[in-house]
């Protein structure tokens, strides 16, 4: 695809250039790994103030901490990906998929932490029914979490990027599925603790978690060919019941000669 050598961007970190969907992918240089560590620190503090909450929590009620294990050993998990992740084959450039990202990382978390300092009515529980439901998609969405990052592991990133590509484990069944135990996660939080703001976050929290996807499925494709069969195959949040079937072909009429069909495998 011709483009303007005046748009190539380089950089000591990367050299960055435009596609023909007019999104620009950036070619990182090797040996660069600030933002790893940057990962690591940020999602090792955010653990150890999970961990300092959780000892407090414990002590007044040792079961709904137990309950919230997984999700302090899925920040763990975080945290030690970004040390041992793979390197870094592209990624989209520009603010919108970052913010994207960001976004669709930390709103929602944010929203609870901040509710239950200055509005704690949004963090009151729902009736017995609703709690009960939410907190079951809370850990099903936990242990599905845990699963996919120990499936991701080298190849976890926060913005879109590429790495490699991992269709095993729970991505055999959805494309996304970090994104799929986010999406159980939170729709427990808005069950348990239902109300108005907390439903329109999570609403604001899935469209972001929606155009996230379609950047970094964007860069897959670029870079991995054989990902347009696999998205063809697998749903992305939810499995595909009706898989796509390929197009017949119809065969030669030589096809029924054995030495024909020797010859096509020489």
């Amino acid at each position: 695809h011709p483009f303007d050598t005046r748009d190539l961007r380089v950089t000591s970190h990367s050299i960055t250039l435009p596609t023909p969907m007019h999104t620009f992918i950036s070619i990182p240089r090797p040996g660069d790994r600030r933002t790893d560590w940057i990962g690591f620190v940020w999602f090792s503090g955010w653990m150890l103030i999970n961990a300092v909450l959780a000892i407090g929590l414990f002590r007044r009620a040792p079961m709904v901490a137990l309950f919230l294990a997984p999700t302090f050993a899925h920040e763990a998990l975080i945290a030690v990906a970004f040390l041992i992740r793979r390197p870094l084959v592209r990624q989209s450039e520009g603010w919108a998929p970052r913010a994207t990202a960001y976004a669709a990382t930390f709103v929602f978390p944010a929203f609870c932490f901040v509710s239950s300092l200055w509005q704690p009515n949004w963090m009151m529980p729902s009736g017995p029914a609703l709690f009960m439901a939410g907190v079951l998609l809370w850990n099903v969405g936990a242990y599905v979490g845990l699963w996919s990052l120990l499936t991701l592991r080298r190849s976890f990133s926060i913005v879109p990027q590429a790495r490699a590509l991992v269709t095993d484990g729970p991505y055999r069944i959805v494309r996304h599925p970090v994104y799929a135990s986010y999406l159980l996660q939170y729709a427990g939080v808005a069950l348990s603790h239902s109300n108005p703001a907390t439903v329109a976050v999570f609403l604001a929290w899935l469209t972001a978690v929606i155009v996230r996807v379609s950047f970094e499925e964007r860069v897959l494709a670029a870079v991995f060919p054989e990902y347009e069969a696999y998205r063809r195959r697998v749903g992305r949040f939810v499995p595909r019941l009706l898989r796509r079937r390929p197009l017949s072909v119809t065969a030669p009429a030589d096809a029924a000669d054995p030495r024909a069909k020797a010859g096509a495998h020489v």
